[in-house]
C-alpha cells in the first residue's frame, strides 16, 4: 500500500496508497492504545520516587554505599531510562497520528472533489498532490518507527523493573535502615 506509491505508481494508486495509509493509521492508533500506559506511567513515577530517595539516602552521612550497590542501582537507572520520557512521547504519537489522519483524508478529499485550489490558495495539480501524498506517506512510515521504537522502549523498561524491582527494594529498605539508626545514635547523642 504505502510502499507502492513512494516507488511511483498512477494517481489510481496514490489514492489507493493514502486509503491505505489511513488504515494503516487506525492500525497503530488500536496498537498504540493496547499498550498498558497505566502500568508504564506507574513503573515510571514509582522508579522516579526510588530514585530521588537514593540521591537523598545518599547524601546522608550515616549511609554508605558500597560496590555491589552501584549493580542495584544501575538496574534501576536504567528501567528508568527506558520510561522516563514515555508520557510525552505517548501524547506525542496520538497527537501525531491525529494529525496524519487529518492531513491524509484533507488529501483524499481534494484527489476525490477535485479541488483545484488548496486553503493556502496554491493550485491543485498532479504534481502538488503526488508531492504532498509523498510528505504524508512518508510521515506515516516513520511514525511506525516512532511507535515501534517507542514501545521497545516502554517494554524494555517493564522487564528491567520487574527483574530488579526486588534487590531496589530490598536495597532501599537496608539504606533508610542505615539512615534510622544513624539518626537514632545522633539523637542519643544529644
Amino acid at each position: 500500500g504505502l510502499i507502492c506509491f513512494l516507488s511511483g505508481c498512477s494517481d489510481h494508486k496514490t489514492k489507493l496508497s493514502l486509503h491505505a495509509a489511513l488504515t494503516e493509521l487506525e492500525d497503530l492508533e488500536e496498537l498504540v492504545r493496547k499498550a498498558p500506559l497505566d502500568s508504564i506511567n506507574s513503573v515510571r513515577d514509582r522508579l522516579l520516587e526510588m530514585k530521588k530517595d537514593l540521591v537523598w539516602l545518599g547524601s546522608d552521612s550515616n549511609v554508605v554505599f558500597v560496590r555491589s550497590d552501584a549493580l542495584v542501582i544501575e538496574e534501576l537507572s536504567k528501567a528508568n531510562r527506558y520510561l522516563k520520557d514515555s508520557p510525552n512521547r505517548f501524547a506525542g504519537i496520538f497527537k501525531e497520528i491525529e494529525r496524519c489522519k487529518t492531513q491524509v483524508s484533507g488529501l483524499v478529499d481534494v484527489i476525490e472533489s477535485g479541488a483545484k485550489l488548496d486553503a493556502l490558495g496554491d493550485s491543485i495539480d498532479d504534481v502538488y498532490i503526488k508531492r504532498n501524498a509523498e510528505i504524508e506517506l512518508k510521515a506515516v512510515l516513520k511514525l511506525e518507527d516512532v511507535i515501534r521504537e517507542t514501545l521497545r522502549l516502554a517494554r524494555l523498561g517493564l522487564e528491567a523493573d520487574f527483574s530488579s524491582r526486588e534487590a531496589i527494594d530490598s536495597l532501599l529498605e537496608v539504606k533508610r535502615g542505615q539512615w534510622a539508626r544513624g539518626v537514632v545514635k545522633v539523637g542519643e547523642e544529644i
